[in-house]
């Protein structure tokens, strides 16, 4: 772990901190630390970071780190703060977060890294298969990247990742969960019942084919009411560690323009008149999320003071939903993919419908949904009894 202090400016006038990285303890049970005093352009966060940075990898190319009895545990928390933190995504350091505390810290924590081999892995993924544990090729990548920073930084001398397997996963498609044709008409009548947020929610993701970090971003000014379209180019986002929401970018890092229904335009066209009068009514009691340089971002989609509600708070409303209405069991996320097998029904070409999702190429929507057009194959097949 790393730490620093601010000193006195340099006599040309620029700020200096000194750096702390604390390497443990020796035989003897004294603190191992290492200090070195650097001179910035800027107190900036990044600035510091980077300068912190530099000096721990610095100091773990030493004789004194690589020779040190790490262990996994330790090793990853150096790894989180040297690489995931400075180089990675908040969305990325969180996803690696929980696959080390779902199963592989608990597995392999207290192991030192230089003892760590390919069956101990082999044997945790196999002992993750018989317990039926999720994300096993997320937990895969990130011992992939751990071992791989480790052997680069000189940690451990062969990479026990060699000879580890990807872990097979079921076909795609029979994860996929979504509402057919009457199953959402019924799921529409019944939004009339609700609060018209949520509904306009579960709309945005049913019928535009939204990812909930998306419908939670769209902000007042990225909707188009003459060409009913709304412009997708930012994500709301939660950084756990510093407890704050910031706009990320979408999922593939590419904006996007997406087709809105007429009628559901309308709809959003009177909410957001409405969210506008409260806040015009609420006056000081409107707090709302700010950008770094402390603008106010008008998100469409807030609490009644407008701050941000958790994106993830979609899902749970939504869970209620299905549950108050007795609608059949579906994930959020399986409203998106309504969408795209309603579209697949109605043989809307696959190239507007990845473009409408937002996937990369047209391949990914293709490997994703082809199953849906298997009664459809079937279909056609038929075609040729009139012939027969």
């Amino acid at each position: 772990m790393a730490s620093y202090r601010e000193l006195e400016s340099s006599k040309k006038g620029k700020p200096r901190i000194e750096i702390t990285v604390e390497l443990g303890y020796d035989d003897r049970g004294k603190r191992i630390r290492k200090y070195k005093t650097v001179t910035l352009n800027s107190l900036s966060e990044r600035s510091i970071k980077k300068a912190i940075s530099e000096f721990e990898i610095q100091v773990s190319n030493e004789p004194s780190f690589s020779s040190e009895k790490i262990t996994f545990e330790n090793f990853t928390e150096r790894w989180m703060d040297m690489y995931v933190k400075i180089d990675l995504s908040v969305k990325s350091r969180n996803s690696y977060e929980s696959y080390l505390n779902n199963g592989i810290l608990d597995n392999l924590g207290s192991l030192q890294m230089k003892n760590i081999k390919t069956f101990h892995i082999v044997q945790f993924f196999t002992k993750q298969k018989k317990e039926n544990k999720k994300s096993l090729e997320g937990k895969y990548m990130a011992l992939k990247s751990i071992f791989s920073t480790a052997l680069k930084w000189q940690v451990i001398e062969t990479n026990p990742m060699i000879g580890v397997e990807r872990p097979s996963q079921s076909k795609r498609y029979k994860e996929i969960e979504f509402y057919d044709e009457e199953q959402l008409k019924s799921l529409l009548k019944k939004t009339k019942e609700m609060y018209p947020k949520h509904a306009l929610q579960i709309k945005l993701a049913a019928l535009v084919g939204l990812r909930m970090s998306e419908i939670a971003g769209i902000r007042h000014e990225s909707i188009n009411f003459i060409n009913n379209t709304i412009f997708i180019d930012s994500t709301l986002q939660y950084d756990k560690e510093v407890k704050k929401f910031f706009l990320g970018t979408t999922k593939t890092k590419r904006p996007r323009t997406v087709n809105v229904p007429i009628e559901l335009m309308r709809e959003i066209k009177q909410y957001a008149k409405d969210h506008k009068k409260l806040q015009l009514a609420s006056g000081k009691a409107w707090t709302p999320m700010k950008d770094n340089e402390g603008n106010s971002i008008n998100l469409l989609f807030t609490k009644t003071n407008g701050f941000p509600s958790h994106p993830d708070s979609m899902s749970g409303r939504w869970r209620e939903i299905v549950e108050r209405h007795n609608l059949p069991k579906l994930t959020f996320h399986g409203l998106r993919h309504t969408y795209a097998s309603f579209m697949i029904s109605k043989n809307v070409n696959f190239k507007i419908i990845q473009e409408q999702l937002g996937h990369v190429n047209i391949q990914e929507t293709i490997n994703t949904y082809s199953h849906l057009t298997m009664k459809d194959k079937e279909k056609a097949t038929d075609y040729f009894n009139s012939i027969l």
